[in-house]
Parts: structure tokens; sequence; C-alpha cells
């Protein structure tokens, strides 16, 4: 009973946080890597609730400690190394900032559907099982840098065999809905130069936005899930998803961001 004691209680942390990574790029490839992550008292109270049943140590609970940041560089690619982190609290939200580097772009592996507080894992149907981004640099004859993001299509948005999207279900819409009601969610790319050109349609100064997501601003929308369902072809999908207030998500499979090096 006590697995799904856990899995119980877990549900309700899963909107009670807040994650932001943006990820600064060099022309050579290396960069570093800013990665915010906030959660209530609430939230923190029941990750130790849930190591006390899981048979774990509560004290070791706290996924914004700066040992937990510290175990993270490996998991985020090779190569990546922790800087320096700090703590942070914003109004009822406590958390930590924590600065990464890496050598290499191309051996990042960042997930857009990261995992709830406390590494459990978002089920498959609600987007748990999408594939990380991975990275591609290349240097054009006149100078310029161009970064290259393979996205893996968000798994809550799969492809048949026809090449078509199939749309959610409203059962899968439902639970994302409950399971991360309150999470905002931002991956952000900025590239160490003057910005040329991207495919993003998401741009803010020299900064290049790859998901920006505030799930209770998007729940309300009335017509979230007609919307949602109605998605049957790519194009359709991303004329659909990017019309719900809330939500910025590029579903290309690649996006590219042109850059001149200082």
């Amino acid at each position: 009973m006590r697995p799904v004691i856990v899995a119980l209680l877990a549900i309700p942390l899963a909107g009670c946080f807040q994650s932001s990574t943006v990820i600064h790029v060099k022309a050579d490839g290396s960069g570093t890597i800013e990665q915010r992550t906030l959660l209530t008292e609430t939230a923190m109270d029941q990750l130790r609730t849930l190591a006390i049943l899981g048979g774990g140590n509560p004290d070791a609970a706290d996924p914004t400690s700066e040992a937990q940041a510290k175990a993270m560089a490996a998991s985020i690619g090779q190569g990546v190394t922790y800087v320096s982190s700090t703590p942070v609290k914003i109004d009822k939200l406590q958390g930590r900032e924590t600065i990464y580097a890496f050598a290499d772009v191309t051996q990042l592996r960042i997930s857009e559907q990261p995992n709830i507080p406390g590494n459990i894992p978002l089920p498959a149907a609600a987007g748990g099982n999408t594939p990380p981004i991975s990275f591609a640099l290349d240097r054009k004859p006149d100078g310029n840098v161009v970064l290259k993001l393979l996205v893996p299509r968000p798994s809550i948005f799969p492809t048949g065999p026809d090449g078509q999207a199939i749309a959610p279900s409203l059962d899968q819409i439902t639970m994302v809905k409950q399971l991360l009601a309150g999470a905002k969610l931002s991956v952000i790319v900025d590239p160490d130069g003057r910005l040329v050109q991207t495919s993003s349609p998401f741009v803010d100064g020299n900064r290049v936005t790859l998901l920006d997501v505030d799930i209770d601003k998007a729940a309300a929308d009335p017509d979230l899930a007609a919307k949602l369902q109605s998605a049957r072809n790519p194009e359709t999908a991303k004329t659909v998803v990017n019309s719900i207030p809330g939500i910025k998500i590029t579903l290309d499979p690649e996006i590219t961001i042109e850059f001149a090096p200082k």
C-alpha cells in the first residue's frame, strides 16, 4: 500500500511549483544555464511527508537544496558543472536559483517537461515521457553562428502512422489541468551576440522562448478542450495551441537561432 499512498499524495503536489530555465550560448558552443525552481511551503511539507512514507530521510527531501542543485548537473548533460546557487523566496514561494556551466551545447539535454519536485515523473498521458531537446551548432562563412534545437513532439500531441497529429483526449486534458494546476514553466535561449533571425515566433529582444506555460491561465479558457481536440494535423496543432492564453510552445521539430557573435 505504501507506493499507492505516496502516488496519491504526490498528485496535489504537482502544481505547487514554478520552473524557469535560461540557456546562454556563446559562439564556441560553451555557455551557462540559469535554473530557478520555486515551491510553496505546503509543497515542501508534503515532500517531507512523502519521504517519510517512502522510507527516506525527510531532511534530504528538499529539491531546492544546494546538494540537489549540485546533483542535477549530471542530468542536464555531459560535461555540465555546478557553478553556484542562492536561495530565493518570493511571497509564499521558496526555492533556489542555480547557475551551471557547459563546454559544449551539443551535449545538453534539456527537458520541456521537468519532473514534479521530488523527482516524481509526470504520467506518460500528461506528456511526461517526451524526450529532451538536443542541440547542434554550425558556423556560417560570414561568421554568424546557427544554433539548431531538435525538439521532440510533446507526447500529449503524438503523430500517427499517417503523419497526422493525434489530438489529446478529454481525459488527458483533464489530467493535465488537475495535475499541474498552478504550475508555471519556461525555457528560454539567450545567444551571446546579436540575434539575426530565428524560426521561433516567440522573441523578446535577444531572447528566444521555446516554452512558456501558465497552466492556470490556460485552464481558464472555456474553449480549451474543444481547441485542443480540433488539432488534427501539425499546422492546425500549432495554430490551436498558440491561440490558448498562457501558452507559448513551438511545435516545429527543429528551431534555428542565428546570431552574430560579440
